[in-house]
């Protein structure tokens, strides 16, 4: 039987969250963003772990330590950096990064420091990561003409969380003196990778509702092909 759920749809999910929350934690993001984006990866390990589990439960039982060992190895790292970039010593001016004429900020918005110049790039990576996470799974429904074995209720959840998450980045009040672009501007990846996935997970709902009639077409198709009575 084919599988239904790319792998790489939760190579690329498990990526992109890892990389959202070490970005949201150096470009110093909203609290909500960084606890969210923590159980956004201890989500996507146990998700991880059940598919490779279900995947080679049949093999000899000596896979499934090195399994483990990465996936803690993963969940250790991801725990870990952040914390170790916390542990460093505070300067006591944040240097402000003037490399990028992009980045770059006129007088009285918010300046980029170095360190949320690296979350930045690494909040946009995550961002990436999401968007492309989502393009072998709609493949996968698209070649198989089927949905059968996705649980729509995970991609509907998803985008009621992706919807909530954009919103309150959205609403949120900038820090007094920030003008609303440049608030917009240290947030943009997240919003880019909330909402853009939001419009993907758009397209993975309209092929729940366009394979429905054919899984059942096929399942009465298979039902008429078999005897009434045994042989």
């Amino acid at each position: 039987m084919d599988q239904a759920l790319s792998l790489w749809f939760l190579l690329g999910w498990i990526g992109g969250d890892s990389c959202n929350l070490i970005g949201s934690f150096l470009a110093d993001q909203l609290p909500l963003q960084t606890y969210t984006a923590v159980y956004y990866v201890s989500a996507d390990l146990v998700m991880l772990t059940l598919y490779f589990y279900y995947k080679f439960k049949k093999r000899p039982p000596r896979l499934s330590v090195p399994i483990n060992s990465v996936l803690l190895f993963v969940m250790g790292t991801v725990c870990v950096v952040p914390l170790l970039s916390s542990a460093g010593p505070v300067a006591a001016r944040p240097e402000v990064f003037q490399g990028r004429t992009l980045l770059s900020v006129e007088p009285g918005n918010k300046p980029f420091t170095r360190q949320e110049v690296i979350g930045f790039v690494i909040g946009s990576v995550s961002s990436v990561l999401y968007l492309l996470s989502r393009l072998p799974q709609i493949r996968t429904n698209f070649l198989r003409k089927s949905t059968e074995g996705i649980s729509y209720s995970l991609f509907a959840l998803v985008m009621l969380g992706n919807t909530l998450y954009g919103t309150s980045v959205l609403l949120k009040n900038p820090e007094v003196g920030q003008s609303e672009g440049s608030y917009l501007l240290h947030h943009l990846p997240w919003l880019v990778g909330s909402l853009g996935v939001l419009l993907l997970d758009t397209v993975i709902s309209v092929q729940f509702l366009l394979y429905r009639n054919h899984a059942a077409a096929t399942s009465t198709a298979v039902a008429e092909r078999e005897p009434l009575l045994p042989s």
